[in-house]
């Protein structure tokens, strides 16, 4: 077995540390620059207006351009969330998948490279992806490499997204004679198992576990048991696999939801897919193979900042250490040996584009 740098392990634990939810990424910034700067990289700053500053870095011309996020998502019911520890083989803490374990691989791995790269470590992921929206593509980059939990399987393309407000109406009666109202809680629920019957859910595509799916991530409705419900609030949260356009699937979200008081889309993706044939999945699978990993490809079902390089022209590709189901959890841990493996495939990532010439093209 492949003994574990401790050095390595106290950098993901103090990345951790910082407690950089969203608007507080600046907590880390002068710690990560110095890092940077240590490595021989030269390092910036962009500005992005009302989200804080995004860290750029660049060590020589081209090279892999490798992209993640500074912030965290709240620690809502996490009881330890910013005091990493090592449990069993795992790292614990908020942050440990997404994506500050992920950090402490690439910044070991600059430490122990010397090929050209260049870095874009963004705020405000987790919220609006306003950092990544700012970003232009250095020159000389053949596409980006952006780090997020895949469990070490390269994620050539991402699911597309709708996030959903919907208002249902009902009316109101004594609780003791509901059948004398109509309860909008009970209709918000045959709604929903309506979405959950539209033609998207049982899309199919060969990297996703789903090709279509709904989170009701919040309901609210109802105000005392002795009054029938006359209004209910969902949030719901959809997604599909590459094959399906956003536009295709608000159009049968309307028809399930039809019978809602009111129905808002407040976020839409359409999905992406990186061709076989590019570049920089090339690249990466190449890294792959020279760390002595097998090679594996996933779908990625989350949006991420590849989304906003993907609209910009830049293939891309998703890549990283721990798995992403347990990201945004109480019980948020990266095995360690992934987190080593991950710095082991960077080192080759940098390093292969330095041996073909500093990945211009």
């Amino acid at each position: 077995m492949t003994r574990i740098p401790q050095e390595l392990v106290k950098l993901a634990q103090e990345l951790i540390s910082f407690p950089t939810t969203a608007g507080r990424e600046g907590l880390c910034l002068e710690y990560v620059a110095e890092r940077l700067s240590q490595a021989g990289l030269e390092v910036t700053t962009q500005p992005v207006p009302g989200a804080g500053k995004n860290l750029l870095a660049a060590r020589g011309e081209g090279g892999p351009w490798i992209v993640t996020h500074f912030d965290v998502f709240p620690p809502y019911e996490h009881p330890q969330p910013f005091e990493a520890r090592v449990v069993g083989e795992a790292l614990v803490g908020r942050g440990a998948v997404d994506t500050k374990g992920q950090i402490a691989a690439l910044l070991w791995a600059l430490g122990k490279s010397t090929g050209p790269v260049q870095v874009a470590l963004v705020v405000d992921e987790e919220q609006l992806g306003r950092g990544s929206e700012a970003l232009k593509a250095p020159p000389g980059v053949v596409g980006a490499v952006v780090l997020e939990p895949t469990r070490l399987r390269i994620a050539p393309a991402e699911a597309g997204s709708l996030g959903l407000s919907v208002l249902v109406a009902g009316k109101a009666a004594h609780g003791a004679m509901p059948w004398r109202g109509a309860s909008a809680v009970d209709l918000a629920f045959a709604l929903y198992e309506r979405l959950l019957s539209a033609p998207f859910t049982s899309h199919s595509h060969p990297l996703f576990e789903r090709g279509g799916w709904v989170n009701l991530g919040r309901i609210h409705g109802g105000y005392d048991t002795m009054v029938v419900p006359s209004r209910c609030e969902l949030e719901l949260d959809v997604g599909f696999a590459p094959g399906l356009s956003a536009e295709q699937v608000a159009e049968e979200v309307h028809q399930a939801l039809a019978e809602a008081e009111a129905v808002q889309i407040t976020d839409a993706w359409d999905p992406w897919e990186t061709p076989p044939g590019a570049e920089i999945r090339a690249r990466l699978e190449g890294a792959v193979r020279a760390a002595g990993l097998p090679l594996k490809q996933w779908g990625m079902p989350s949006w991420t900042d590849a989304a906003h390089l993907v609209r910009k022209g830049i293939p891309a590709v998703v890549f990283g250490a721990g798995d992403l189901a347990v990201a945004h959890t109480w019980h948020e841990a990266l095995p360690l040996a992934e987190l080593h493996a991950l710095s082991r495939v960077l080192i080759q990532l940098i390093e292969g584009c330095s041996h073909e010439g500093g990945g211009a093209s």
